[in-house]
């Protein structure tokens, strides 16, 4: 599955995908779907760490919202020594689909917001996780960025491994 796809098919839970117009031959293509991913969870982490009706929600977003500003910060620094520029890279459609799923989570409250916060996160991270594991890592020249993406793929797994516990915990089912 292509870069694209993988993670055209986690749009619906708010991933941004590889834009086309991006110049092939630099990484920032890969700078910016990194930044734009670790950006939609840090706005739906926000949502659930406000929102969330449970203290379960609540901490798994808290936990989530802190290590997704981390890597982003971290991810832009790296960008920043390799004079990266990706700021312009957009993809408008999955852009729509993430301001979809904040729509939605903002129209929620009380039980309906945990389901609807646990059953976004799930496949969102086991997406992020697969994306970056198959197609990022492969693709990426930038040395400090592949390690990097090394680095923190096991605490993206650890978010999806959370978020699976949460609902179990609530007793909402998740894909």
């Amino acid at each position: 599955m292509t870069l694209r796809k993988s993670l055209a098919a986690a749009a619906c839970a708010g991933f941004l995908a590889l834009p086309v117009t991006a110049d092939p031959n630099t990484d920032a293509p890969f700078f910016a779907i990194y930044d734009q991913v670790n950006q939609a969870d840090i706005e739906i982490a926000q949502l659930g760490a406000i929102k969330g009706h449970s203290e379960e929600v609540r901490r798994v977003a808290t936990t989530i919202l802190r290590d997704h500003v981390a890597v982003q910060q971290m991810a832009r620094g790296i960008a920043a020594d390799h004079d990266i520029n990706f700021d312009d890279i957009i993809d408008d459609e999955l852009a729509a689909a993430h301001d979809a799923a904040l729509k939605k989570l903002l129209g929620l409250n009380g039980p309906a917001f945990d389901t609807a916060y646990l059953q976004h996160e799930v496949p969102f991270h086991r997406n992020a996780s697969l994306a970056v594991q198959e197609q990022l890592v492969p693709a990426v020249q930038t040395e400090a960025f592949k390690t990097h993406l090394e680095t923190v793929l096991p605490h993206f797994q650890h978010h999806l491994n959370m978020t699976i516990k949460a609902a179990e915990k609530l007793g909402i089912a998740v894909e």
